[in-house]
């Protein structure tokens, strides 16, 4: 009997210690945030953020004449890659079809004009540079860009320029003018232009 009230007395203890109260936390009211009026909103802004009229039509009217720089500028460009490439002028690049490396027929009034040139000038020392577009492996374009080099040294020579004056190297697709992905792109990075030495 004993040990029925110590056991009793046991598991009294353990079930008021074993419970602990859990603590309701107090209710808090949330204050509503009025919005303030647009008035004050502007108020509020800092200085630097603010912008009148007249400075947001200076930026805007600023940035359209850069933008009509910028699009003179690239027509400017592509006329001039579309006859120099990188050449040294009067010298015209040479444009060829794609995974091709013999003349075109429209490019041979632009050799026959360099000939001219190179002989009426036989100072002048002159690096044929091949060029690719991006397609195709990076051996395969520096080999294609050589492949065109020398097939227009060839010309040079049978239309007399000294053979001494001329010297010839691929950059493959490596130096493009153009980096659009598109064929009138790839169609001004296909060339060899005639650098003056």
């Amino acid at each position: 009997m004993l040990k029925k009230k110590i056991l009793l007395i046991l598991l009294l203890l353990g079930g008021v210690t074993g419970c602990a109260k859990k603590e309701v936390p107090p209710v808090v009211e949330v204050p509503t945030v009025i919005p303030p009026r647009v008035e004050e909103r502007r108020d509020m802004a800092p200085p630097q953020a603010r912008v009148d009229d007249q400075e947001l039509a200076r930026v805007l009217r600023e940035e359209r004449e850069e933008h009509k720089r910028d699009q003179r500028q690239e027509r400017e460009d592509w006329e001039r890659w579309r006859l120099y490439g990188r050449s040294t002028p009067p010298l015209l690049a040479i444009f060829f079809d794609y995974d091709d490396f013999s003349i075109r027929e429209d490019m041979w009034d632009r050799i026959r004009r360099n000939v001219r040139y190179l002989l009426e000038n036989p100072h002048v020392r002159i690096e044929l540079q091949g060029n690719c577009d991006e397609r195709g492996t990076n051996e395969y374009n520096m080999a294609l860009g050589m492949k065109r080099a020398l097939e227009v040294k060839k010309v040079l020579i049978k239309l007399g320029v000294d053979e001494k004056r001329i010297s010839v190297v691929s950059f493959g697709e490596e130096r493009p003018l153009c980096r659009i992905s598109d064929e009138s792109c790839w169609a001004i990075n296909r060339r060899v232009d005639f650098v003056i030495k």
